[in-house]
């Protein structure tokens, strides 16, 4: 069974089997709403989908996800063609972490990262940016999860952002993961959809 991602195991890839962008733009003509652009993996586009429903259509959640490793060349600039279409976002939020394995999770992972995060941070710099934690994953692998995760409450600290802790909802939930041990059945995203949420309005509560 393939637990995780695309990769039948850990290398020196840089690309995945499969590599995917999948960028939706929630209710695109309505310009009142505020927005949030999560910037993701395929777990962020799974809870993306339920968010607008769970902020009861107050907040519209659009996403940009992707399998492009934090190191990928073209992340930038694909995100940012994307984001030139919507012009209008009240919060960014950004977590990448099930994929780039082939990267080293200690000060390549890292580094890379907070390239990213840089380029957020200028791209969008009148808008607050929030750093999402990883979600868990059955296995061995949620070693590198939790590395991964460090290495973004250091970042996080570095540039004073705020963090929103999704690992700690895929933990008390871990009953609700898939197969495969790394997505989500429908209730499963469901509950990270409202942990997200409760944080967006935590965060910004003037929304």
């Amino acid at each position: 069974m393939n637990d995780f991602t695309y990769e039948k195991k850990d290398s020196a890839q840089e690309l995945e089997t499969y590599e995917w962008d999948n960028v939706w733009w929630e209710q695109a003509p309505d310009r009142t709403k505020p927005r949030v652009l999560y910037i993701g993996d395929s777990i962020s586009c799974g809870i993306r989908r339920i968010a607008t429903e769970k902020a009861g259509g107050k907040i519209l959640f659009d996403g940009f996800g992707t399998s492009k490793a934090v190191d990928n060349p073209y992340f930038a600039e694909s995100l940012r063609l994307f984001a030139r279409q919507q012009q209008k976002r009240e919060i960014v939020i950004f977590n990448n972490g099930l994929h780039g394995f082939h990267l080293s999770d200690g000060e390549q992972y890292k580094a890379h990262y907070e390239k990213l995060v840089r380029f957020l941070l200028e791209e969008f710099r009148d808008t607050p940016l929030a750093l999402a934690l990883t979600t868990g994953v059955a296995g061995p692998r949620n070693e590198r999860v939790l590395a991964r995760n460090d290495a973004v409450r250091q970042i996080a600290k570095t540039y004073g952002l705020l963090v929103i802790d999704l690992y700690s909802v895929s933990l008390q939930y871990a009953g609700l993961r898939a197969d495969d041990g790394v997505h989500y059945t429908q209730e499963g995203y469901e509950k990270l959809a409202e942990r997200l949420v409760e944080s967006v309005y935590k965060i910004f509560p003037k929304l």
